[in-house]
């Protein structure tokens, strides 16, 4: 993944060199854009974290989310939809002898509004910002004590903010790197389950927020 940032941070930093060569072919437009984007998530530095127990998570533990956005332009003006997936095993929790296995996924879909400048730093270079609010599903599910079986599905509301630069190397291909800022509610995780562990508390609710650095590219319809 590192090598990934380093290598698109070269392009982007020595590109202008090649950008005369695309002048004539790269012209505002309006048009559709298709993002797909990945990246590691690091949702335990702020808030609840993820985990629907009472835990000391590692701040540094990460997940990996993809994502990816339609979005329609009208000049520097967008609106469209995105849709996200995050998943994280995450380490083993452990209290007086037990412990839980557990396992994280999130869903999200939420329209978009964006804004883009196609002439950033050089020509060919775009940067966009993304805003959302909408659905999001939350479940947690693994295994207790190495024997019991758990799931708790929950939906709620969540939040993304997104900020990008990415480099046009043709009309309709691009190369981006971006960073993701989203938060998540969920309440009422734990709602009907009849299991109970006595050395584990239960969370009522998740306030979490979340910071993916991404790559991707982007295809222009």
């Amino acid at each position: 993944m590192k090598r990934c940032f380093i290598y698109i941070l070269f392009l982007l930093c020595f590109i202008p060199i090649y950008a005369n060569d695309f002048e004539e072919e790269i012209i505002p437009q309006n048009d559709w854009v298709i993002r797909v984007n990945a990246g590691s998530a690091f949702p335990n530095r702020v808030g609840t974290g993820e985990s629907s127990w009472y835990s000391n998570l590692d701040e540094s533990s990460c997940g990996f989310q993809y994502g990816v956005d339609l979005i329609h332009y009208n000049k520097c003006i967008g609106y469209g939809f995105t849709f996200k997936h995050y998943m994280h095993n995450l380490p083993y929790i452990e209290n007086q002898g037990l412990s839980i296995d557990e396992k994280t996924r999130i869903l999200y879909v939420a329209p978009q509004f964006s804004n883009i400048d196609e002439d950033f730093l050089f020509k060919g270079m775009v940067s966009n910002i993304d805003l959302g609010i909408g659905y999001a599903h939350y479940l947690s599910d693994g295994i207790i004590n190495a024997s019991q079986n758990y799931s708790a599905p929950c939906s709620g509301l969540g939040i993304n903010l997104n900020l990008g630069l990415e480099y046009k190397f043709n009309v309709n291909w691009g190369v981006k790197i971006s960073i993701s800022g989203e938060y998540y509610h969920f309440k009422d995780i734990h709602k009907d389950n009849e299991y109970s562990v006595e050395t584990f508390d239960k969370r009522s609710k998740l306030n979490m927020l979340m910071v993916i650095p991404q790559i991707g590219i982007s295809v222009h319809l």
